[in-house]
């Protein structure tokens, strides 16, 4: 013997939940956001060294990296959804060399998040324009990933982001609230003379009670 059971609107309008002749449950978009509080706020911000630099030539080694990073809010949870690297240098780059440099870097740069005090890496070892652009969107399949015109008249350079709602879909890398959790970008050599502008800006959102 079966028991009918309903799914009934909690507001007291008599509605019933719809299934379908193929046995599912019907469920529909309403077409506008429910009549509630927002519970997010969007979240803006460069990574920045522990002093507070947001200005990422600097000098770092495999064994002191330099890091910047974004930490976790001590009240809300914060999710990050992209990472946008803005890359400025005196001459044309190749896809083989770090920027303008002739070479690749000797130990590359991560980029991380930490989670239960372990680092999960998104790249472990960036050495060459390549390796930062194919992490990227749309990467190097642009043909125009180099441009003009960056920290000074002339100027090469490039502007990419890492997409993390694809990796980490579907609210992106989160840091929760209240502990010691960062997205890291740890320089480990010498950025002072390969560079004259490199920073990074974190988009994603914060979420409160």
């Amino acid at each position: 013997m079966t028991i009918p059971v309903y799914l009934e609107d909690g507001g007291n309008t008599g509605s019933k939940q719809h299934v379908t002749a193929e046995k599912a449950a019907f469920v529909t978009d309403a077409g506008c956001p429910p009549l509630l509080p927002q519970k997010c706020r969007v979240f803006r911000e460069y990574l920045r060294s522990a002093a507070g630099a947001l200005s990422m030539d600097v000098a770092g080694t495999a064994d002191a990296p330099a890091e910047f990073f974004v930490a976790a809010d001590a009240d809300d949870d914060r999710y990050i959804t992209a990472v946008n690297f803005y890359a400025g240098y005196g001459t044309t780059g190749e896809l083989f060399e770090w920027f303008d440099s002739g070479a690749a870097l000797a130990n590359g740069c991560q980029l991380y998040y930490e989670t239960q005090g372990d680092p999960v890496y998104i790249h472990d070892a960036m050495i060459t324009n390549a390796d930062i652009l194919r992490l990227c969107v749309p990467g190097i399949m642009d043909p125009a990933w180099e441009s003009r015109n960056f920290a000074a008249t002339n100027d090469y350079g490039f502007i990419c982001t890492v997409d993390l709602l694809r990796m980490m879909p579907p609210f992106g890398v989160k840091l929760d609230r209240g502990t010691l959790q960062r997205l890291v970008f740890a320089i480990r050599d010498d950025f002072t003379a390969v560079t004259d502008a490199f920073n990074c800006i974190c988009y994603g959102f914060d979420r409160f009670a």
